[in-house]
């Protein structure tokens, strides 16, 4: 796998797990914010419902006042009329005024005119045998009073008028001891219910703060996911650029010989089977050399081992800077190292190898104490990939790899036994 399929590769490997943490945050605050809301939307209708139950409370508590004392009496004047739905509702005072008596319907008709004057709420009572027709109950009503009947205990609704959003609540009546005064003649018994009370008020307020705190919510919500997106786009970046640095130093040490900063044998060998394999496939020329320090024993034994590799590291820097960027150099093993000529003839390896040899003694004169100069000789060997002979296999990757080095080792075995310091290219005995 080249580099840049191999970045190509982590790029999208980046991206899809980027791309995964992402969408599961997305889903997750989603589904945290659909929970906060309608938990939100929850609340809200429990407070408008207590609401509800509140008013209607207190209207049962005040009628029951009432009712406690067979209802009450206020003093006639203007705008004040007697029932008339009740036998002989009037009553002469000792100072002799009159006095009409206000049972617990009236009571509570009177309070929600109150209400509805003051724009907040509105009480209605009714049942489905009302003695004041103007208590006869609307359809809300109706169908609440009938669920009454089979042992519902309340029923709210919500509906919107022309002024806004109104909630309307209503629960049920049942007959009280006090109540048969009035209702003896309806054939009610104690615990039956009789009627049922209406409870409606505006909710528009209350609909325009949860619809704010939705938005904030929402709002809240949006902005901790993209800043936590951001910061799991920064974290992956990093990450992201601190693997890469870790996997190029991993990769060089793998790759690199730690004292020279050369490839080292293993990742040559690789490369060896890339080159092989492309100069039998495109017929292309192949070259190689083997270039051994000469008398490097000597040097450890002399100057030390400190110096001897001082001599590896220079002749290393010589290397990189006599070769062209597509040939490659590597340490072979011990004071050895091994160049690949891809695409290079033989003479033409033969003169880059021997101007590589002219360069190492000014490359190396500061090595050694005292400037003494430091000798290469090199093996040069090409490729010649052979056809098959009649009845023979054609040669496999490894014995064409294998046969290179041999040549190129015994090319510079030739080199040494002829004096050192020189280039030999190898010959078939």
């Amino acid at each position: 796998m080249d580099k840049d399929t191999k970045r190509r590769d982590e790029r999208r490997a980046y991206m899809t797990f980027t791309i995964s943490v992402a969408g599961m945050l997305v889903v997750l605050f989603t589904g945290i914010t659909i929970g906060v809301t309608l938990r939100n939307a929850s609340l809200f209708e429990d407070i408008i419902l207590e609401r509800g139950r509140s008013h209607f409370q207190q209207i049962v508590l005040t009628r029951r006042w009432a009712a406690g004392y067979g209802g009450v009496y206020v003093r006639k004047g203007p705008g004040v009329e007697s029932n008339p739905w009740l036998e002989h509702p009037d009553l002469q005072a000792a100072d002799g005024s009159m006095l009409t008596l206000r049972n617990p319907a009236l009571i509570t008709r009177e309070i929600s005119e109150i209400a509805a004057g003051e724009g907040d709420l509105r009480f209605h009572i009714t049942s489905l045998k009302p003695i004041n027709p103007g208590n006869a109950p609307d359809d809300f009503e109706t169908a609440s009073l009938l669920a009454f009947e089979k042992g519902a205990t309340e029923r709210w609704d919500h509906f919107d008028s022309d002024d806004g959003h109104y909630f309307r609540y209503m629960g049920p009546l049942r007959t009280e001891a006090s109540c048969l005064a009035c209702h003896a003649t309806q054939d009610y018994e104690v615990g039956d219910v009789r009627g049922g009370i209406s409870v409606t008020f505006p909710i528009e307020s209350i609909h325009r703060q949860m619809r704010q705190t939705m938005v904030l919510i929402l709002s809240l919500s949006a902005a901790i996911l993209f800043l936590t997106i951001g910061a799991i786009l920064v974290i992956v970046s990093r990450l992201r650029k601190e693997l890469t640095r870790l996997g190029a130093e991993l990769e060089k040490a793998a790759t690199t010989d730690p004292l020279t900063g050369l490839y080292n044998r293993r990742y040559l060998m690789g490369r060896l089977e890339q080159e092989v394999d492309k100069s039998v496939r495109t017929a292309q020329p192949l070259c190689c050399a083997m270039i051994d320090v000469d008398d490097f024993k000597k040097i450890n034994d002399r100057y030390g081992h400190v110096a001897g590799d001082a001599v590896l590291r220079s002749l290393a820097d010589t290397l990189r800077a006599e070769t062209r960027s597509y040939d490659v150099a590597a340490r072979y093993g011990g004071e050895e190292f091994f160049i690949a000529f891809p695409g290079v003839d033989e003479a033409a390896a033969l003169g880059l190898c021997d101007r590589i040899r002219v360069a190492v003694p000014t490359g190396c004169s500061g090595a050694l104490p005292g400037g003494k100069p430091v000798t290469v000789s090199v093996g040069v060997a090409a490729m010649e990939p052979p056809g098959p002979e009649a009845g023979e296999p054609r040669p496999s990757r490894a014995d064409l790899i294998e046969s290179l080095l041999r040549r190129a080792d015994a090319a510079l075995y030739e080199a040494k036994a002829a004096g050192k310091d020189r280039c030999a290219v190898y010959r078939p005995s």
